[in-house]
């Protein structure tokens, strides 16, 4: 046939083209009509009259004879070759009957001899067929001329309107039956995504398609089972069939408890089960596991056969033994735990859940939004904190959860936005974000300045320009308390202004520290001097020992200031700052990035302790990093790269050199090794940096790794208090004429080692009496983090008076440091009575702060704490002697 009879419907050969039998191929016609069961018995005549009225056609296989609705051709005779019969119906593609070598079809709607006549059925070879052609002009003078022709196309329609109505009767009551189960068909739609996961995922569904074993889904609920069944149909050789699914978490129970599969296999007699109904084409069968062992088998012989029987029923007057009932469904098995189906070749595929996708959910989410945007004049968009929030956010529901997500938010959004609002998503919270809130983006003026180069580089000019004088003056300025800005600076304002700062903003002041910043700026001197390869880290020997190199270096600081009366030597105090740059200068001539800063620097050790008392921190979603993020720039430094989201600011994804202290923001479990300088914000394209608002002391309760060298500091600190009263803790044991100076070390030394060993003793033999009344209480490493708070509280309180009463004397004594008296310039200060408030309320927050993180820390009964509760009242009351008795 040409190229355009096999475009033509229905099928008939071309008027310009005559293709009738030749005389030797009519009398092989004729012969082969006389052994027909139907036309051997009409006249030599009427069979010699089709022959001669015949047209031959060939027919490729798949190829479509006649369209249901369209209008009659004529009669189609099948001489050899397979042909199905199906129609459309309210549950698709309906298999009607096949018609083989010998048989008709295509007349009954010329016999209905009207004008509006039509197909009521489809018809397409399934091989290689050869059809004799009659046209309806042929066929009606044959019915006129020879009765007998006229006869036996009456049997034949009598035949085929019986078969027909018995099959339509059947079809209606298979619609009635598949309709809740039967299934859209996903067409010209692909599976989302570009991740490793999705990748294998894509190339085990084109498997799949390629032939009909059956599948075995393993997945969770919601991971969008019902689309990739659907898809392995489409792409198979049974797309034009019926698509269904039954879930087995929907059938009813018996009374035995377990799934009833009436509506699956049938009830002999009463229901016709889904796999008879759907005859041909694919079923989805969901949460298999629901199934006894004994209905799986059942499954795996129906795989293996292509059989089973119905359910019996024990009322049913037929007999007792269901009739076996055969059925061409493909099988898609699907269960959220790994079923074994013995002896049955199958794909077996595992579709992962979308926590285990992230990097597929802002394809998934573009795909939802434009899905359910089509009633809105625009698509919305994400910004790039809400789709933080969609990756960082756990989906117990899976794909079905992030889709529900989004069509509300889309409900929810204004007419006339473009973006989605942050509110709308408010049921989107990662559980790492519980009771915290991101400044950046409550404030989005914070986040412009932090990626400015206000912050922190045009800060280190402010604190050069106070450090250096301050520094230099305690050399060459008066060596008193009261004209010294040296010693008023660092005493009465740093210490108790910082100590009181680290509940808030945490390490914020080693972001623009002047130790670090010497070291860096002789760095980039020396580098220009002298270029070089700096050397990498000694890690293994620094996490080691570096933690114990910081406190040996506060021991010497707290002898120092004790022994050689620091807070009142101004060029003692000049020493000290200048001995701690000096260690950053080291270490940064020498070492990459801020070697002194993580590791050595004593100041640096007592401020990443703190911190974890902070109300602030930085962090980023690991989801996020690791499923859009490619450069690492936050850790590892990189060029400035394009921003992944809309709406960017224009100075994200900056060019950095990577953290100054080798953290990564999505690992930090606390904020000690964080110094705020908010690098990792800067070089993040994707907005996955969090500043974070949240509950003081949270990094001692949320998985907290302690280590001896910090309690070892901690501890230090505490006993510094005890060291800083020292007077009146040896005038109550009648010593007080003990001198602690640098003159009598002999003396001095040990009386002082032994003050600042009272926290150790004390709260090690509270621990091992707790532990002897309670086996179950975790070790002292963990426990002693409770008096972290009750430690700051207690440094704080002791530098309140400084502070209060010295502090707001700043200006006279910059004036008496210059040689001036300075007696009429302006002072804010107060009496010690304020001070000794301030004490009073210090101490008693103390209790409040130490009570909530011990019981959490321990996950102990009240009671069972009750040794360390008693100490730390003990405390209070010892230090409310101390500071204000």
């Amino acid at each position: 046939m040409t190229a355009s009879q096999i475009e033509q419907l229905p099928l008939q050969p071309t008027p310009d083209i005559d293709i009738t039998l030749d005389d030797q191929a009519i009398q092989e016609c004729c012969n082969w009509l006389s052994f027909h069961r139907v036309w051997g018995e009409l006249s030599d005549a009427a069979i010699h009259a089709m022959a001669r009225a015949f047209q031959p056609l060939t027919v490729e296989p798949n190829r479509e004879i006649y369209r249901q609705g369209l209008q009659p051709a004529g009669l189609y005779l099948l001489k050899w070759g397979t042909v199905e019969i199906y129609r459309h119906s309210l549950v698709g593609r309906t298999h009607i009957t096949y018609r083989n070598a010998g048989e008709t079809f295509g007349y009954v709607p010329l016999v209905e001899n009207q004008d509006t006549a039509s197909y009521r059925a489809s018809a397409v070879a399934l091989t290689k067929s050869e059809i004799w052609f009659l046209g309806q002009t042929e066929f009606r003078t044959l019915c006129r001329t020879y009765p007998d022709f006229q006869g036996a196309i009456n049997t034949l329609l009598a035949q085929d309107l019986a078969n027909f109505a018995m099959r339509m009767a059947k079809e209606q009551a298979r619609i009635q039956g598949l309709q809740r189960y039967i299934q859209p068909v996903p067409r010209g739609e692909d599976i989302i995504g570009t991740s490793k996961a999705t990748k294998k995922l894509r190339s085990q569904i084109q498997q799949a398609q390629d032939d009909l074993k059956p599948v075995m889904f393993q997945a969770p609920a919601g991971s969008g089972k019902t689309f990739l069944a659907g898809l392995i149909h489409a792409g198979s050789s049974l797309q034009n069939r019926q698509f269904a699914e039954i879930d087995c978490a929907e059938l009813p129970k018996t009374e035995a408890g377990a799934v009833n599969t009436d509506a699956l296999f049938g009830k002999q007699g009463e229901q016709l089960g889904v796999i008879e109904l759907l005859e041909r084409g694919s079923l989805l069968i969901d949460n298999i596991h629901l199934l006894t062992p004994q209905e799986r088998d059942r499954l795996i012989h129906f795989i293996k056969t292509g059989s089973f029987t119905p359910n019996p029923n024990p009322e049913s007057e037929e007999s007792s033994s269901p009739p076996l009932v055969q059925s061409w469904v493909r099988l898609i098995l699907a269960s959220p735990q790994k079923i074994a189906l013995s002896g049955v070749d199958v794909h077996t595929i595992k579709l992962f859940s979308l926590p285990q996708r992230k990097g597929d959910i802002p394809e998934f989410a573009r795909y939802f939004l434009q899905k359910f945007c089509r009633q809105r004049e625009e698509i919305l968009q994400l910004d790039q904190a809400n789709l933080r929030r969609l990756i960082s956010y756990d989906y117990p529901g899976n794909i079905a959860e992030l889709a529900g997500i989004l069509q509300r938010a889309v409900l929810m959004t204004p007419a006339g936005q473009s973006v989605i609002p942050e509110q709308v998503l408010w049921s989107v919270e990662s559980k790492k974000n519980a009771f915290r809130v991101d400044l950046l983006n409550q404030l989005p003026w914070l986040r412009k300045f932090l990626l400015s180069d206000w912050w922190p580089q045009r800060f280190w000019f402010i604190v050069m320009a106070i450090f250096i004088p301050v520094t230099v003056m305690g050399y060459i300025g008066p060596q008193s308390r009261d004209a010294s800005i040296t010693l008023n600076f660092f005493w009465a304002w740093w210490w108790p202004l910082y100590l009181f700062l680290f509940a808030f903003v945490g390490r914020l002041w080693c972001a623009i520290c002047p130790f670090m910043i010497t070291g860096e700026w002789i760095r980039k001197v020396s580098l220009w001097i002298f270029p070089r390869q700096l050397l990498p880290w000694p890690t293994k020997w620094l996490n080691k020992w570096g933690a114990w190199v910081l406190f040996a270096g506060f021991v010497a600081i707290y002898l120092w200031e004790k022994l050689w009366d620091l807070p009142h030597t101004p060029y003692l105090s000049s020493w000290l700052l200048v001995a701690i740059a000096a260690g950053a200068v080291i270490c940064s001539v020498i070492y990459e990035r801020r070697l002194w800063c993580r590791y050595l620097c004593p100041i640096g050790g007592m401020n990443g302790m703190f911190a974890k008392l902070s109300m602030i921190e930085v962090r980023s979603v690991q989801q996020v990093c690791g499923s859009q993020c490619s450069t690492f720039g936050c850790y590892k430094g990189s060029e400035a790269t394009p921003v992944n989201f809309s709406n960017p600011l224009p100075n994200e994804g900056q060019a950095t050199g990577g953290c100054p202290l080798y953290s990564h923001p999505a690992q930090l479990q606390d904020n000690r090794d964080c110094v705020l300088c908010m690098t990792c914000l800067k070089a993040c394209p994707n907005r996955s940096v969090q500043f974070n608002l949240r509950f003081p002391a949270v990094d001692l309760l949320e998985n907290h790794q302690g280590f001896w060298a910090e309690v070892a500091l901690m501890l230090l600190l505490f006993g510094g208090v005890f060291m800083h009263y020292s007077h009146r803790i040896l005038g109550w044991l009648g010593v007080g004429n003990i001198p602690l100076d640098s003159e009598h070390l002999l003396t001095a030394f040990p009386v002082v080692t032994l003050l600042l060993l009272i926290p150790f003793v004390a709260t090690y033999l509270t621990h091992q009496l707790a532990r002897l009344f309670d086996k179950e209480m975790p070790d002292y490493l963990k426990v002693i983090y409770a008096y972290l708070p009750m430690m700051l509280a207690a440094n704080l309180a002791y530098y309140v008076p400084a502070g209060i009463t010295e502090a707001g004397q700043i200006l006279p004594v910059i004036a008496r440091t210059f040689g001036y008296s300075g007696a009429n310039l302006p002072t804010l200060t107060w009496s010690m009575d304020v001070a000794s408030f301030l004490q009073g309320v210090t101490l008693l927050s103390i209790l409040a702060f130490s009570i909530y993180p011990l019981l959490k820390i321990t996950q102990r009964p009240f009671w069972n704490n009750l040794p360390h509760l008693v100490l730390m009242a003990g405390f209070t009351v010892v230090f409310f002697e101390l500071m204000i008795g």
